[in-house]
């Protein structure tokens, strides 16, 4: 069953142009001296409407002629549970090389990085037609995954060589939902350039299922990779560009990566290191909360957000809330990449003083990390607290909570926690999060941390 949904838009202004000739001239029995006629009105309304119909039969043509085109070329990918033999998650692939080469995204095939022995794969086309896959390499951080089909020989989808302008329509394929393939024309809006993880923001419905399909330009040339959506039309591809450079790193390899869970964890500590040195060698900048001074937003892709009380409460807060926009996915409850951080700055009012303290403690108990992971994925939080006094004179209480990835060692989810202890009418918390780091980027991001942020 192939499904076409199609889109259309007309210039704004044209339209409202012509809706106000329309309604003006139903109003009056007559035309006034020097009036436009509203024949012409009319013959405008029409030509509009009959370019529309014109566009939306091209747009139609397109889509339905890209994928009557390139459907033996995109294929369901399966992830079976070998003990029953049954699916256990569904994708989207599609060929980009002549000897079987099928790329999708690394979280639809993630059972079997994670459980190899649990898991194996195959492809199903839209004529039936099936067979295995075996994985030749990953990209964890931007969720591409290539994979081998030895009993496959047809023409691959080519790479676009050059990138759509903005407001194009492109066109995503996939197979949402198990319900059979189909192919979506959305808006390409270009690279989310506030992401660290760069992805092409897409106004498209990209549904469960189709993650891992291709999305063309009107040309048949891939520019981008499904991969997530966030609902209301809004949703995100992996860029052209990382794929090719996927595939030219494994065809440069010509043979399989021995140890896919090895090659996660390079991956993992590149960006990582990456991320938090750019981190720390970037300047700080800082704002008030309260009576103590915090962490603005580190990087264009940290997001921040405060909150304050409305002055009729027993007690008053100021809130501020950092974090990275995006995480890479290891599994459906394993994520890392994040780094979050959080100021609280709290003060009595009119709140005895066994009440605020009751509040302020469950306020500093009540912290978890800012990322997913199982028991299976991370072990337990080692924890260290301690008492400081800072140059003024002031006295806290640090938490500092470790816990290591039991797969990817030497790597680490780090909670940090630092609560006044020395006031009785206010209190100061402060709190970060980082998610997949070694030892050293925790100490550095650490001691920096402690420097700026202060009462």
């Amino acid at each position: 069953m192939a499904i076409a949904v199609v889109y259309f838009s007309m210039d704004a202004g044209e339209l409202n142009q012509t809706a106000r000739e329309h309604k003006c001239g139903s109003r009056h029995t007559g035309p006034k001296p020097g009036a436009r006629p509203l024949w012409g009105a009319r013959w405008a309304l029409v030509l509009i409407l009959s370019s529309l119909a014109a566009s939306v039969h091209a747009a139609e043509q397109d889509a339905a002629a890209l994928f009557g085109r390139y459907k033996d070329r995109i294929f369901q990918i399966r992830v079976i549970d070998v003990e029953v033999e049954k699916k256990s998650a569904l994708g989207t692939g599609f060929l980009v090389a002549q000897d079987g080469l099928i790329a999708t995204n690394f979280h639809v095939i993630s059972g079997l990085v994670n459980r190899p022995g649990k898991y194996r794969l195959e492809y199903r086309d839209e004529q039936g037609a099936q067979g295995d896959l075996t994985v030749l390499d990953i990209d964890v951080v931007n969720d591409l995954a290539l994979l081998r089909a030895e009993d496959l020989d047809r023409s691959p989808l080519e790479l676009a060589d050059s990138t759509p302008n903005q407001g194009d329509t492109i066109y995503s394929l996939g197979n949402p939902h198990d319900i059979g393939f189909s192919v979506v024309p959305g808006i390409y809006n270009g690279i989310d350039e506030r992401s660290y993880y760069r992805n092409i923001l897409f106004s498209g419905s990209l549904n469960a299922g189709m993650s891992g399909g291709p999305v063309l330009d009107k040309n048949g040339g891939v520019v981008g990779v499904n991969v997530s959506s966030a609902g209301n039309e809004i949703s995100f591809l992996v860029p052209g560009e990382a794929l090719r450079s996927l595939i030219d790193e494994s065809q440069a390899r010509a043979k399989p990566v021995a140890d896919l869970r090895a090659r996660v964890l390079e991956q993992l500590q590149a960006n990582q290191a990456r991320l938090i040195d750019g981190i720390l060698t970037s300047e700080w900048t800082t704002q008030p909360l309260g009576e103590v001074t915090v962490v603005g937003e580190l990087q264009p892709f940290v997001k921040c957000w405060g909150s304050s009380s409305n002055g009729d409460e027993l007690y008053r807060f100021a809130t501020s809330s950092c974090r990275s926009d995006r995480q890479i996915f290891l599994g459906p409850n394993f994520s890392t990449g994040v780094i979050a951080y959080q100021f609280f700055w709290l003060e009595a009012h009119e709140l005895g003083g066994a009440r605020f303290l009751n509040y302020y403690r469950s306020y500093f108990d009540g912290f978890l990390p800012d990322n997913r992971a199982g028991d299976d994925d991370v072990g337990e939080f080692a924890c260290k607290e301690m008492f400081i006094h800072d140059d003024a004179q002031h006295t806290d209480k640090v938490v500092l909570c470790v816990r290591a990835y039991r797969e990817y060692a030497p790597l680490y989810d780090v909670l940090y926690l630092r609560g006044s202890v020395d006031e009785s009418q206010n209190a100061f918390i402060s709190h970060f999060t980082l998610a997949g780091v070694g030892r050293d980027s925790i100490a550095a991001f650490l001691e920096k941390f402690q420097q700026v942020v202060r009462r």
